[in-house]
């Protein structure tokens, strides 16, 4: 993407912000010239974008509330990437937006020119999404990205292994692992992640509240102590847990909070003679409790 496109892009970014901004302040912003960033907004007005110019003192530049974007000025190249982009989203379930999803590439692809439109209907004959397709519903996702979105608490009625709990978080964000829903929510136990799928009932509460952005407050929990987790793993293995632990085909220690050894044990578990625990002793223990309860079962 060249410079100048660049400028105009963060100046559309500045005017969607919904506040009137004065040619010095979107040159300061920019790094351009007042007499450039002039011809950038009748530029912009020029390509559709509903820019109004307010002369005089105490005049400036705002966008139109209620506005009907145009589409972006795109490369080809460019273009049929973020179709595939907007095709990729209709694939993740349960998208917090609602059924835009499923109308959005259609829309895009009708606006764009004729030989253009002809080769993407033929890639996309081509390029394939061939995900999980048992990936439980999870009917409360756009709830919680109201709560994310609002800073606003949650009661929850959560599915655990030990039944139903209805407790209270602030809902710090959410992530997509594996084609599901997570969010991310701080009570008096910290930090904790909760499957989307498996909220029962949810409420939104006027309480809101303060917190750090979702990837400082896991850059933090990542820095808490742990404990050191080797491993000795075939490169069958290695195959098995590739969606377990990180950079596994080349790392054979990974330093992993304890609290999170029980389930790591049972992840373990599953890759049989494919992995031996080496240290620590209490990840040794829980392996051995675990082969001996399921050789037990099958007596």
């Amino acid at each position: 993407m060249d410079k100048v496109k660049k400028r105009h892009l963060h100046l559309i970014r500045l005017l969607n912000r919904g506040r009137r901004f004065t040619a010095d302040e979107l040159a300061l912003e920019t790094g351009a010239s007042v007499r450039t960033i002039q011809r950038d907004m009748l530029t912009l007005e020029e390509l559709g974008y509903p820019i109004w110019s307010v002369p005089g003192t105490g005049g400036g530049y705002e966008m139109l509330p209620n506005r009907l974007l145009p589409p972006l000025q795109l490369r080809e190249q460019e273009a049929v990437a973020l179709y595939l982009t907007l095709k990729w989203m209709e694939q993740i379930p349960d998208v917090p937006f609602g059924d835009m999803r499923d109308t959005l590439s259609d829309w895009y692809v009708n606006e764009l020119p004729h030989d253009l439109e002809t080769k993407i209907a033929r890639l996309e004959k081509n390029i394939l999404w061939l995900g999980n397709q048992t990936v439980p519903p999870a009917p409360f996702t756009k709830d919680v990205f109201q709560a994310v979105e609002q800073r606003r608490n949650i009661e929850m009625t959560y599915a655990t292994t030990k039944g139903s709990r209805t407790f209270t978080i602030a809902p710090a964000g959410m992530a997509l692992l594996d084609l599901k829903w997570y969010v991310f929510g701080l009570s008096d136990y910290g930090l904790r992640q909760y499957r989307i799928d498996r909220i029962e009932a949810m409420r939104l509460l006027d309480e809101t509240f303060e917190a750090d952005d979702l990837a400082t407050l896991l850059e933090a929990s990542d820095e808490r102590s742990g404990v050191t987790v080797r491993l000795k793993l075939t490169p069958l293995g290695r195959r098995l847990l590739e969606d377990v632990l990180p950079d596994i085909s080349e790392k054979n220690e990974w330093d992993v909070p304890e609290a999170e050894l029980p389930f790591l044990s049972r992840q373990l578990l599953a890759a049989g003679a494919e992995v031996e625990v080496v240290e620590p002793i209490e990840l040794r223990e829980m392996m051995r409790e675990q082969a001996e309860r399921l050789l037990n079962r099958y007596r």
